[in-house]
């Protein structure tokens, strides 16, 4: 379940725009399972470098995560406003995932929710996903 949860956090986390300062980013991931109430997993959070590239174009910064059982992730209905970035994502492979969310962002801040669904086993199990992020200063 936990690299369940790990894929689908990565999947869906980070959705940049122009706005976005390169450099290294601090990404924290809070994830419930609502159909299970009593599962709390600890929080994941990873550090990664974003290039220029990367804080124009959310997604390169897919290609450049590793994600174990997710690959081919791909954006829809992605759309700015203002400091807002909505999206809805698919992957394939071993977890194929669905993705919709919303994540506002300053230069060197990032907050939005995330909810998801994986196939696990053949059965669906959906998460809801907070998002929050923090640039540290350069790579």
């Amino acid at each position: 379940m936990r690299i369940t949860l790990f894929v689908i956090g990565l999947a869906s986390t980070v959705a940049l725009a122009a706005d976005v300062s390169p450099g290294s980013w601090e990404i924290t991931m809070e994830t419930r399972v609502p159909a299970e109430p009593g599962f709390a997993p600890p929080p994941f959070q990873i550090t990664q470098c974003l290039t220029d590239a990367d804080a124009r174009d959310p997604s390169r910064v897919l290609g450049g995560v590793s994600n174990p059982g997710a690959t081919g992730c791909n954006y829809s209905d992605k759309s700015y406003s203002g400091n807002t970035f909505t999206f809805s994502m698919q992957c394939a492979g071993t977890y194929e995932i669905k993705a919709s969310g919303r994540v506002s962002f300053t230069a060197d801040t990032m907050q939005g929710m995330i909810d998801s669904t994986a196939s696990v086993g053949g059965k669906p199990v959906q998460t809801q996903n907070k998002i929050s992020a923090r640039r540290l200063g350069g790579c």
